[in-house]
């Protein structure tokens, strides 16, 4: 959409408003695609944006599904997509998550933990089913850029405790291979060969010790795309030769490989739109209210636990003669943590314009505080090209529950 058109669509839906487009979708998940090695295969990580018609429209190029809780799992079916073939992740999975999972009709999990591995076995033996299973390895090693999970201790097993888990799995697990995942926003196509150089090192490593070659091996993702700011990810151009050169020593073995979304498909098909409340002019310089605090733009940062936004904003509503200045762009919650960009340049807001951030598809509303302060969710609206498909709003209100 244009100018002219965004700030249409913000006048008939109000703000604050995520825009989704699908055409962008397909053509990210396209380019991701040829940039894998023949063969291979891509999951949709539902984590970067769980909205049905954004995980259909993945589903329609052939991507599959990676869900980390039951919520994901049903946004996955409902998309179209068979439960058995879903991969479900996660370093906290309980029996009674399980339990449903199983009865939901999901069959194939990565497994983090010995006792997650006794615990699956046990699950799929009290249902009277199998289970297929990856066992998640913790990579040594971490990539040069990006926000690496190599420190993350929760996740997955160690090289030795996987070595040791694999001849004990019950008659209920089928072990089909391992799961790695190094980070995320892995810059540049060296930075994602480093990484995916790591994740087949521990892959080896384990195979080495069991003595079993896998069937399956899911070596994540880390594709980058800028987070809430004009730009776009790294040129793919050699990723696909420097995979094929690094799973060449797998061709007698000839395990699947599959590899993960991450944000890249969705990332760039998003755009917020926000509304000025108010502007006010401060000895350190402009203040900028807008109606979309950490409520809705939080990128799990509203609490300063991970990576800090560096936010930038377009002000759709401003003359092009209006002066550009630097501006602080803060939320309406009553918190001073709820900033959604700082020093950030832009035509110099009034109250009532229109800001637009880019590149937020992933990593936007369900990623952000929307229960706080009890505040309505934004809209989460979805066009194809010209075409508009449909309005959706997070609802986060409690609800009564009988014990």
């Amino acid at each position: 959409m244009n100018r002219a058109e965004l700030l249409q669509t913000s006048e008939r839906y109000g703000t604050p408003l995520y825009l989704y487009d699908l055409a962008e979708v397909r053509d990210r998940a396209n380019e991701l695609l040829a940039a894998l090695p023949g063969g291979t295969s891509l999951l949709y990580s539902l984590k970067a944006n769980p909205l049905l018609p954004v995980v259909a429209e993945l589903r329609g190029v052939g991507c599959g599904a990676e869900v980390s809780s039951l919520g994901e799992l049903d946004v996955a079916v409902a998309a179209g997509f068979r439960a058995a073939d879903v991969l479900y992740t996660g370093p906290g999975k309980s029996r009674g998550e399980i339990d449903a999972a199983i009865a939901r009709g999901a069959e194939l999990f990565s497994c983090e933990s010995e006792t997650e591995l006794d615990r699956l076995g046990a699950a799929a033996a009290d249902a009277g089913r199998r289970v297929r299973v990856l066992l998640r390895l913790q990579p040594g090693d971490r990539p040069a850029s990006g926000l690496s999970m190599a420190d993350g201790r929760q996740f997955g097993l160690t090289a030795t405790e996987a070595v040791r888990a694999w001849p004990a799995a019950a008659e209920s697990v089928e072990l089909l291979g391992f799961h790695v995942y190094l980070g995320s926003q892995l810059g540049t196509v060296e930075h994602l060969l480093t990484g995916f150089t790591c994740a087949k090192a521990v892959v080896d490593e384990v195979v080495a010790g069991t003595g079993v070659p896998p069937r399956i091996v899911d070596l994540g993702g880390g594709f980058p795309w800028p987070y809430a700011a004009e730009g776009v990810g790294c040129d793919l151009i050699g990723l696909r030769e420097g995979l094929t050169d690094l799973l060449s020593d797998w061709a007698e073995s000839a395990p699947r490989v599959w590899f993960e979304t991450g944000r890249r498909p969705t990332a760039a098909a998003g755009t917020l739109l926000t509304t000025v409340i108010d502007v006010k002019e401060r000895e350190s310089g402009v203040v900028v209210v807008v109606d979309a605090g950490i409520n809705v733009l939080g990128g799990m940062a509203g609490l300063g636990r991970v990576l800090r936004l560096n936010t930038t904003v377009d002000n759709l509503s401003a003359a092009d003669d209006r002066p550009e200045v630097a501006v602080d762009v803060v939320g309406p919650l009553c918190t001073p943590l709820d900033r959604v960009a700082a020093r950030t340049p832009a035509r110099k807001p009034a109250p009532g314009d229109v800001l637009r951030v880019h590149n937020v598809g992933a990593y936007g509303a369900t990623a952000s505080l929307t229960a706080f302060l009890s505040r309505p969710g934004p809209l989460e609206l979805v066009v194809d090209g010209d075409e508009e498909v449909g309005a959706w709003r997070i609802d986060a209100r409690a609800v009564p529950v009988t014990g």
